[in-house]
């Protein structure tokens, strides 16, 4: 992008900042999930919205759950940091994460134990994602 395009595009779509602010609150999801925090109600809704459960430890399943929630917590603060850079990737990540964790999170509908605000949280991004000012703003198909 030139330095007068950049100018140009000085303020942020509402949709770009709506899907970083759930960006960010799905990194801290994760990083509750992780340390295992306990606390008050805010630590609950964020261990809450988490797209993994709790899961035991020492086991062969909690290392590859962690491993999953690592790989999460990067490619989302890698998603902020790109949607604030108006980099094109950025979107393509922010959708793929966003539907990888709908994926997980129909699973554990599925078995019963269902993770409805973080299906709720990546719904809210999937829609906001392929509004057209955040596809135009990120360089993207638009969509007549």
């Amino acid at each position: 992008m030139t330095q007068g395009a950049r100018s140009v595009r000085s303020r942020y779509p509402l949709g770009i900042l709506v899907i970083v602010a759930l960006s960010t609150v799905r990194c801290l999801s994760i990083v509750a999930a992780l340390t295992k925090l306990q606390g008050g109600d805010v630590v609950d809704w964020l261990r809450a919205t988490s797209p993994l459960p709790d899961r035991p430890d020492g086991t062969t399943a909690a290392i590859i759950v962690t491993a999953v929630l690592v790989a999460l917590l990067v490619a989302s603060f890698a998603t902020i940091v790109g949607l604030l850079a108006w980099r094109n990737w950025a979107w393509v990540l922010a959708i793929i994460l966003s539907g990888a964790i709908l994926a997980i999170d129909l699973g554990w509908w599925y078995s019963g134990e269902a993770r409805y605000l973080s299906m709720l949280l990546n719904v809210i991004a999937v829609f906001y994602l392929n509004q057209r000012d955040v596809r135009l703003a990120l360089h993207g198909e638009a969509v007549a």
